[in-house]
């Protein structure tokens, strides 16, 4: 996925992370399911593994027997110290792999499915066509009853360099494409979250309101999806390069005035190279 070197895994065994509550908050209900004896769960750029730092408050030690955890990350340095944590956790296994996030599923067995995938906070540090991609290869790896949860932020507390956050209508608009490809009526709302030091957005989906897709269909229409997507992502990032061009335009003839002034023009700098990085990578 090409790591952005500005970016660094969150480790904070102190804190839950909101989207981290929101995640466990669903995990936890699949968990406790009448007859469910093990759940799959596969967290995709695990980090140093923050989501599962606080689980033995989080779930019991019945409902921590029955996962089997699967941690994903380009960074083997992550995974050992998330390893660490997760064998005092009870886990009824646990296990990790390492590379790169946008070729994940080729590092699982053929039939490998996930009753449970996560991937928080990762979304603005891929490609977009990466990023894209891996809802798809996401998809194709849940189960019948399986869920997927995406969490990132829609903007940074700190910038970094060539992160290009995602907003929450723009992953509405890659999904109706998605979605309207598969010939489905399903529909995600992805909503806004406002904390106290930025925003962020959330998808969650559930693969049994997408029963009338088999999988089959999906991987058939893979290359028509591909496109419509991509068409999507040029016209989403041609409109924020416009906008951008426009706000450093303004401060360019105008000035900088206040406080809030020299924040946006901060951002929008940080915005713009990573716009223009970006269009280059995707010519």
């Amino acid at each position: 996925m090409g790591s952005i070197a500005d970016s660094d895994a969150v480790h904070d065994i102190s804190k839950i992370l909101p989207q981290h509550q929101s995640a466990l908050t669903i995990l936890n209900g699949k968990l406790q399911k009448p007859g469910t004896d093990s759940c799959n769960w596969l967290d995709l750029a695990c980090g140093k593994g923050q989501i599962i730092s606080q689980l033995s408050e989080n779930l019991s030690s019945e409902n921590r027997s029955k996962l089997i955890y699967s941690g994903y990350d380009i960074n083997i340095e992550n995974t050992r110290t998330a390893g660490r944590m997760a064998k005092g956790l009870g886990f009824k296994s646990f296990s990790f792999k390492h590379g790169d996030l946008s070729q994940f599923t080729k590092l699982l067995d053929d039939n490998e499915k996930f009753d449970f995938i996560t991937c928080t906070n990762t979304a603005h540090e891929l490609q977009p066509g990466a990023f894209a991609s891996i809802i798809i290869d996401a998809l194709l790896r849940l189960t019948d009853t399986g869920e997927l949860f995406i969490y990132d932020m829609e903007s940074l507390i700190q910038p970094e360099l060539g992160a290009l956050p995602w907003r929450h209508d723009e992953i509405s608009e890659l999904l109706k494409e998605l979605f309207d490809e598969l010939s489905s009526n399903f529909h995600v709302h992805v909503p806004s979250w406002k904390h106290s030091t930025c925003k962020g957005w959330t998808i969650v989906i559930q693969r049994e309101y997408l029963n009338d897709v088999a999988n089959e269909t999906i991987m058939n229409k893979r290359a028509d999806i591909n496109r419509r997507l991509e068409l999507k992502i040029d016209e989403i990032l041609e409109a924020r390069l416009n906008e951008c061009n426009t706000t450093l335009a303004t401060f360019t003839e105008y000035g900088v005035v206040t406080a809030n002034d020299e924040q946006t023009r901060i951002d929008a700098l940080y915005e713009f190279w990573a716009l223009h990085n970006t269009l280059r990578i995707r010519k």
